[in-house]
C-alpha cells in the first residue's frame, strides 16, 4: 500500500504445541491479553468486531486459516496487519508485520516498534508458562 511504512517482528516459542499456540492466536477475544500496547479491548456486536486502541475504537475484520497458520486483521481502510505461526523443527515460530502512515514521525514509527517487540516477549511468557505448566 503506498503511504505506508511496514515493520515486520517475530518471536519463537519453545515447547509449545502448535494447536494450542493457534488456538489462542486465532481467538481475538485474547488479543488484548496479549498485545497489551495496540488493543485495549476488544468486542462483538452482531457480526462485527469492535478493537479499542489507543486511538479509538475501530471495526475489524478477522481472517484465520490454520493450515496456513495465518491471523490476519483487517481494518477498514484496508490495511491488512498479517500474521502467520509456523512450525520448525522443535519450535514455533510467529511474525508479525504491522503498517503505519509513511508521514508519521520516525520516533512514533521506532516507538511502536519496540511496542511489537514488547508484545511479541509477553505473549512468549503467556504461550510457554501456559506450556510448561501442561507439562508437570
Amino acid at each position: 500500500m503506498a503511504g505506508m511504512r511496514h515493520s515486520t517482528h517475530s518471536v519463537t516459542l519453545e515447547n509449545v504445541p502448535y494447536d494450542r499456540a493457534f488456538a489462542y492466536l486465532s481467538n481475538w477475544r485474547n488479543q488484548p491479553h496479549w498485545a497489551i500496547n495496540f488493543v485495549k479491548g476488544i468486542r462483538q456486536e452482531g457480526d462485527q468486531i469492535i478493537m479499542a486502541t489507543p486511538n479509538g475504537e475501530v471495526p475489524i475484520q478477522w481472517r484465520t486459516n490454520r493450515n496456513l497458520g495465518t491471523i490476519d486483521i483487517e481494518f477498514p481502510n484496508g490495511v491488512v496487519l498479517p500474521t502467520r505461526l509456523t512450525a520448525l523443527a522443535g519450535s514455533l515460530l510467529y511474525t508479525f508485520t504491522f503498517s503505519m502512515p509513511a508521514e508519521l514521525p520516525e520516533e512514533a514509527f521506532r516507538a511502536a516498534q519496540r511496542g511489537m517487540d514488547q508484545e511479541l516477549q509477553h505473549l512468549k511468557r503467556i504461550l510457554e508458562q501456559t506450556a510448561d505448566a501442561q507439562q508437570r
